[in-house]
């Protein structure tokens, strides 16, 4: 009888037996139930029997006396002048939506026929730059210099690729280390225009991908040219610059800076020649930029654009611009040694010691079985070649790359006592290497580094150090001392110093990692490709034949990649397609895919979807007022929307802080065995705000006071902080405050300014300001475990996508107990031995309702709801609803009208009684947390 009934039971509708579906292979235990029961909901919600299962949270219903004050702020702010009812959101259609709905192939025509007709040519003027051209190669200084220029490679082509300019719209150069074409090819041109009478109608831009070589090569061709910078010569990046003149002239500048101009004129009428360097290095902002050319360049016959790379699969871009014509320049190479890590071993004979400041590895057993896998076999290969001690250090994982930084400050001074003088450059993945080594050489406890400190000029180089200590990197030491440069991946093609005999290369870089199924991504250290180490050789062999020290075997080169793989395929979108949106650009899927490497289709719609949910666009793709503002600011969309609420709100400091540290980096470290102290310092500093965001800020108010009384370095060493990250983080701040004062939103640019900060102290307001900006990253905590006899709480949570997670352990929220609201924001999340999240802040459902998205009124089970995103419910009363949901309206055209107006909000303004009202609101935080949490969430086991 029971195998009947179960035969029944599988029978389908047209009389026949229906197969059971077996699950898939591979699943075990609990994922084997979990897909049953995901696949018996899915055929319910095909049959149409599913109903939505509404879990109600706490309630959110505010006080009748708080509500009324609330509701008097809104008439207040209701009340205001005539002039003042202006239909923003019209206005808005009226100045902006046309601009936001027309296309870029649409947009370039109005901009095409808008320029008909310009003609910059000057007669007198053209007159006048011929005879400053003569007089100055007459004199001594214009002879000597054009005399060194001769003897670059690329002075020998001059003449070809004046002709191949003329000839074609696009040529590609393509050239190795210290050949000379990022400086000579647009004095080439420059002089050839001069020099044929139509310089007025010559102005040449040439991009980099990097802030410090776009300055440094300007300052160089000036000096080339024996002229002041801002003459012919000059450059511009974000924040600073040093403009050349209008015409017959040369600007270096960042490609961000030229596609930000491209906003405002597609077609670029003012420019004669552009140039794009470095294109091999395959940067997002290049071939966006190389994409957007194949629209415009039809429509500017006249302009001409230069290709300029390294000899890196130059042949696609030669295809990608329909097979455009391709020089070949060789570089001054003198021959290079080259050196593996055995090789280095044996001269060096040193002895790796377990670091104080290591943290053990949380892959360690993994880790070692894979470099053995790696490394026995080719033990085996040279175990005649090489002394047995160097075998035995083969196989410590720690002997590659750069983890032991006292073995590269020890190759240092092997090469400071053992070879002729020459400048070293070390390569380093981050700032927090550089940092180590350089703490390491300037303050060295061995001996040997004691004996050789006072031999040897170091100096650190970073595209986030300012430009004045940028450019000391290229001055001759003074006598008697060797120049060590530690520097980024910065200094393989942007940058070139020319007395550099000796690179140190241990084969690590920091690049961004981005895993679509998981929406993760990490900027991580990673090894280098066989490219990066060709062009890392050919620094050491500029002025005479170098040694270039590479810190990993040759086992583990032979498993590197031959190529970087492009950065837009390894990237979150958002901030690309916000770009693309401000050009005009519709179909950010269109556009993308006819890019030489195209991201895939599920990355751009995670990043649509991401822009949808924090109002930077509307449901029809189209760009919205606080969109604009995002698309402006150069950091992540989330980012931006946090520190434009802060002046908004008038609470800037702290949340530039946030900002900061999620744009850079954590001051804390970690020394091995310290992970506890370091712990107890952090939640001693977090003030118990539940938020390691605003922990930073707590940080840098702390080291500033620690300045004022001249105690910064013991507060730094006490507490287990770098001072060289803190003051990076302060330099941050004060750029995001130039920018929002630029913009118009502050009334001051220094960032502790008063009428900045006079919500400064309000913790409820800060943690609504995160959650507004990190939102939507949210976590949700269904429990927390007290289990007896340990001091940590357990904790059962996870992602609004349904993902398992826990707080890191560095976390100041791992392991407490107690908290006063169940949901979280976060930024970044991390896979290792557990999903983690590596930053959070508590935050209340107030401020999830005000500031987040798909807010909706409701009713089940005769209990009236607000909802977010479909996602989390909270009991809340009628009159509560109508008032946030109108609150949160008037919100969203105050948004509207500061795009129109950026102005700050005004102390005693009408739309000060908007903020005060939602102010108050987030002040209940403090006063009902308790209620917050389910009686039933927690557990004492």
């Amino acid at each position: 009888m029971p195998k009947f009934n179960r035969m029944q039971r599988d029978r389908d509708t047209s009389g026949s037996y229906a197969r059971k579906p077996r699950h898939p292979p591979g699943l075990k235990g609990k994922d084997i139930g979990l897909y049953y029961r995901n696949l018996a909901r899915q055929q319910k919600k095909d049959r149409g029997e599913e109903q939505p299962q509404i879990r109600l949270g706490c309630n959110v219903s505010v006080p009748s006396g708080v509500l009324t004050r609330v509701k008097e702020f809104m008439e207040e702010y209701n009340r205001a002048p005539t002039r003042d009812k202006r239909d923003v959101d019209a206005q808005f259609k009226r100045q902006f939506r046309h601009l936001l709905k027309v296309n870029f192939e649409d947009f370039v025509a109005e901009t095409k026929e808008k320029n008909e007709g310009l003609d910059y040519t000057n007669a007198k003027l053209d007159e006048t730059l011929q005879l400053e051209l003569e007089q100055r190669q007459q004199e001594d200084n214009g002879r000597e210099r054009l005399a060194a220029r001769n003897k670059l490679p690329t002075m020998k082509y001059a003449k070809k690729i004046v002709k191949a300019v003329r000839k074609n719209q696009v040529i590609l150069i393509v050239g190795s280390t210290g050949c000379g074409k990022t400086t000579q090819v647009p004095q080439i041109l420059l002089d050839d225009a001069i020099s044929r009478g139509c310089a007025s109608s010559c102005r040449i831009v040439c991009t980099q991908p990097r802030r410090i070589s776009a300055i440094t090569i300007a300052e160089w061709v000036s000096y080339e040219r024996c002229e002041s910078l801002g003459n012919s010569v000059g450059y511009q990046i974000r924040l600073e610059s040093r403009k050349p003149r209008e015409r017959a002239s040369i600007t270096y500048c960042t490609t961000g800076v030229l596609l930000q101009q491209l906003q405002s004129d597609p077609l670029m009428h003012n420019l004669s020649v552009l140039i794009l360097d470095e294109i091999h290095e395959r940067s997002v902002e290049t071939d966006l930029l190389m994409g957007l050319l194949k629209v415009i360049l039809p429509h500017r016959p006249d302009l001409k654009v230069i290709l300029m790379s390294a000899t890196v699969r130059e042949q696609d871009f030669c295809d990608y611009f329909d097979n455009c014509p391709m020089f070949n320049i060789e570089g001054v190479m003198f021959p290079v040694q080259m050196l593996y890590l055995e090789d280095v071993l044996a001269k060096t004979n040193y002895q790796f010691q377990k670091s104080r400041d290591r943290r053990p590895k949380r892959d360690g057993p993994e880790r070692q079985m894979n470099h053995a896998a790696m490394i026995e076999p080719y033990l085996r290969r040279i175990r005649n070649s090489y002394d047995s001690r160097v075998l035995e250090k083969l196989r410590l994982p720690e002997s590659e790359g750069c983890e032991d930084i006292d073995f590269i400050a020890d190759l240092v001074y092997y090469i400071c006592e053992n070879e002729p003088e020459g400048a070293i450059l070390v390569f380093l993945p981050g700032y927090d290497k550089i940092s180590q080594l350089y703490t390491l050489l300037d303050k060295p406890k061995t001996p040997k580094g004691q004996r050789w400190r006072d031999h040897i000029a170091v100096f650190p180089l970073h595209s986030l150090m300012q430009s004045g200590e940028q450019q000391a990197v290229f001055k001759r030491p003074p006598k008697g001392k060797r120049k060590v440069i530690i520097s980024t991946i910065i200094a393989e093609t942007s940058v070139t110093i020319d007395d550099v005999v000796y690179v140190i290369n241990p084969g690590r870089t920091k690049a961004t990692n981005y895993d679509i199924e998981t929406n993760i991504q990490m900027l991580e250290e990673v090894w280098v490709t066989k490219a990066n180490t060709q062009q890392r050789k050919g620094r050491a062999g500029r002025v005479r034949p170098g040694i270039c020290y590479n810190l990993f075997s040759r086992a583990r080169e032979d498993r590197m990649a031959d190529i970087p793989t492009p950065e837009i395929l390894r990237s979150k979108l958002e901030s690309i397609i916000l770009s693309l949106k401000l050009l005009h650009i519709d179909d950010p899927y269109r556009f993308l895919q006819t890019l030489i490497n195209a991201p895939n289709p599920d990355a751009i719609k995670i990043g649509v979807d991401l822009l949808m949910r924090i109002d930077a666009l509307d449901k029809t793709g189209t760009l919205t007022p606080l969109g604009m503002h995002l698309a402006k600011l150069p950091i992540d969309p989330q980012m931006g929307k946090m520190i434009l609420m802060s002046a908004l709100f008038c609470c800037l400091d702290p949340i530039t802080s946030a900002a900061a540290a999620l744009s850079f980096k954590s001051p804390f470290y970690s020394p091995l065995g310290q992970e506890s102290r370091v712990d107890e310092i952090k939640r001693r500093m977090s003030n118990n705000m539940r938020s390691d965001h605003l922990l930073v800020h707590s940080t840098i108010v702390a080291y500033r006071e620690s300045r004022y009384a001249h105690a910064d370095r013991d507060f730094c060493y006490q507490n287990f902080l770098s001072s060289m990250t803190l003051q990076q983080l302060e330099r941050m701040k004060n750029q995001f405050s130039e920018l929002l004062y630029n913009y118009k939103f502050l009334t001051s640019s220094n960032c502790k300014d008063s009428a900045s900060n006079m919500n400064s102290e309000k913790i409820p307001l800060l943690r609504a300001i995160i959650g507004a900006g990190l939102y939507p990253n949210m976590a949700h905590l269904r429990k927390s475990r007290q289990i007896k006899n340990r001091v940590r709480a357990i904790h059962t949570m996870a992602t609004d996508d349904g993902r398992r997670v826990n707080f890191h352990p560095s976390s100041v929220n791992s392991g407490e107990s107690g908290f006063d609201s169940e949901y979280f924001v976060y930024f970044q999340r991390q896979k290792s031995t557990d999903l983690f999240l590596l930053d959070s802040t508590m935050v209340f459902p107030m401020a999830l309702i005000i500031f987040g998205d798909g807010v909706e009124a409701g009713v089940t089970e005769n209990k009236h709801y607000l909802c977010v995103a479909k996602t989390y419910y909270f009991k809340c009363d009628q009159e509560t609803a109508d008032v946030v949901l109108e609150l949160r309206g008037n919100l969203e055209k105050l948004l509207l009208k500061k795009a129109l107006y950026p102005a700050p909000i005004e102390d005693n303004g009408y739309e000060k009684q908007l903020i005060k009202a939602i102010e108050l609101l987030l002040s209940l935080d403090e006063s009902m947390g308790e209620d917050y949490m389910s009686s039933d969430e927690i557990d004492d086991i």
